[in-house]
């Protein structure tokens, strides 16, 4: 077993669990990071993407809608200094 240290940061955002394209991006059968298991958002549907280190906005689920995916740029970028390494572990949840 091999182990290391990864950066992570967690997003309340109702409001994006609110939001159609990504309720459509969370409902698109794509595998994802979550326990939501299809249909309205609820309690359970909390998502984890991954964001490159260097913060030039690449990321295991840029193909979400932008609007939304900036945002969690811009809250990576205000919390972490762009680096090399692992990705940054992004929980988004929806409380």
């Amino acid at each position: 077993m091999e182990t290391s240290r990864g950066a992570s940061l967690i997003i309340n955002a109702p409001e994006f669990f609110l939001d159609p394209g990504f309720v459509a991006w969370l409902n698109n059968g794509e595998a994802k990071i979550t326990m939501h298991q299809g249909g309205e958002p609820g309690e359970y549907s909390d998502v984890v993407v991954l964001v490159d280190p260097s913060l030039n906005g690449e990321g295991s689920d840029s193909d979400m809608p932008e609007n939304i995916w900036n945002q969690i740029i811009d809250a990576c970028r205000q919390n972490f200094k762009p680096r090399g390494g692992y990705h940054l572990i992004i929980w988004i949840r929806n409380i």
